[in-house]
């Protein structure tokens, strides 16, 4: 398995835990009036829970299990595979800390950028390994 995909489905093992601990929590203020202040992370829990877990696992996975490019035998240039991998780590933390209060709101929009950047660069990774087999 290459390096980049270890990585993102190490990551999205630990966003599992954290959106699995967070959800546990706000299920938990339902019952305990208490616990109410834990809404307040549900944007967190869907942010580590999409992007985080799915995505993440999903373009970890594909990165490792789709068609090597025919002629190299390989997945193609694994510098922009960890770019890939830290473009998309970093605007789920930025959103995060975003949530958090701990940057302005106003960084939710960087933190997109990176998330959208990294599926961009996920895309041009993956097109001509795919395309490579219509040939």
């Amino acid at each position: 398995m290459p390096t980049p995909s270890r990585w993102m489905i190490k990551a999205s093992l630990i966003y599992l835990f954290a959106g699995f601990f967070l959800g546990a929590l706000i299920l938990l203020s339902k019952a305990y009036p208490g616990l109410s202040p834990a809404w307040a992370l549900l944007p967190i829990h869907i942010e580590v829970s999409i992007f985080g877990w799915i995505i993440q696992l999903t373009m970890g996975t594909a990165y490792w299990i789709l068609p090597r490019y025919l002629e190299s035998g390989s997945r193609g240039n694994p510098l922009k595979a960890m770019i890939m991998v830290g473009l998309l780590n970093t605007g789920i933390l930025v959103n995060t800390a975003s949530y958090l209060d701990i940057v302005p709101s106003s960084a939710i929009l960087a933190g997109r950028s990176l998330e959208v950047g990294a599926i961009i660069l996920f895309i041009a990774l993956h097109w001509n390994r795919a395309v490579s087999y219509n040939r």
